[in-house]
């Protein structure tokens, strides 16, 4: 994998708010993404909340955007990642990208993450939820809130299959974490992803679930994104991430002792959720260079 082939790595930030999450990102993706340093690194850079805000500083390794987000959905919980990767499959597709990685500042990679190339055949790859939350329980029917997304994303009960969270072990209908996506941008998934959301996230019988349990509200975007994910794809066009991608540090406490990885260098990717909450420093012990690298890395 080269630049020459274009695929496209790419992550959005708001100044003042996630910069420190965001230089530590670029950093890591320069160091130790192996190949993946060679493809082309794209950062949305939202309108900061107030002048003066910390931006990241110039770099040559990434090309810099302004996105584009509507007035409406600029307060909804996570509406402004849905618009921005929906405007970077955009560009990635008229770049005639193969591939388009989107993933959260709060990721660390630790080594190459080979599985995000995606076969022929695959139109995505993406890993599952890491805990139940609001997912639909393979034991149970889905309830009024699923239901409601199934019916507006057209998903019918032969799209669906079962598959594990990856901390509580609960075996759910299908449920993705989008902060770590490989997709091919040609499909338009994710173009399809932010015109379901939009069509969702102010429907009155929406709202009634968010007054319900606020969570349907935080969580609403990753719901569409699984409905959407299963309208357009056959369950063999999706590859399933494994556990070593997208891990999180911050349940480490809720995981059984014998899915906790040794090392954090076991791991390829994982997430630490809150950068101010240092336990996820230390949360594994790390071998070198890492270890050295995430050092320094943080005091600057």
């Amino acid at each position: 994998m080269t630049k020459n082939s274009d695929t496209v790595i790419a992550f959005c930030y708001r100044p003042g708010e996630n910069t420190r999450e965001a230089a530590l990102l670029a950093k890591n993706l320069v160091r130790f993404s192996g190949h993946f340093n060679e493809c082309l690194h794209w950062i949305f850079e939202i309108p900061a909340p107030k002048a003066g805000s910390e931006v990241l500083p110039s770099n040559p390794n990434f090309i810099r955007f302004a996105p584009s987000i509507p007035t409406d959905a600029a307060r909804f919980p996570f509406a402004d990642k849905v618009f921005i990767a929906a405007e970077a499959e955009q560009l990635a597709e008229e770049s005639l990208a193969p591939q388009l990685v989107w993933m959260d500042t709060d990721t660390l990679v630790m080594k190459e993450p080979q599985a995000l190339i995606l076969k022929e055949g695959i139109k995505i790859a993406i890993p599952p939820v890491h805990i139940q939350n609001i997912s639909s329980r393979m034991d149970q029917a889905s309830d009024g809130f699923w239901q409601l997304i199934y019916s507006h994303c057209r998903v019918s009960k032969n799209h669906i299959f079962q598959m594990t969270t990856v901390v509580d072990k609960i075996q759910i209908r299908p449920h993705f974490n989008a902060g770590l996506i490989s997709a091919n941008p040609q499909f338009g998934i994710l173009r399809r992803w932010r015109d379901n959301f939009a069509g969702l996230y102010q429907d009155p019988r929406m709202v009634e679930f968010y007054e319900q349990d606020k969570r349907y509200k935080l969580y609403l975007h990753q719901a569409v994104l699984a409905a959407t994910i299963l309208n357009q794809c056959k369950r063999d066009e999706i590859k399933l991430l494994p556990n070593e991608y997208n891990f999180p540090l911050h349940l480490l406490d809720r995981m059984d002792e014998k899915d906790k990885p040794v090392w954090l260098n076991d791991l390829v990717t994982a997430r630490y959720d809150d950068f101010d909450q240092t336990g996820w420093q230390t949360a594994l012990p790390i071998k070198e260079p890492f270890k050295s690298w995430l050092t320094d890395a943080l005091k600057k």
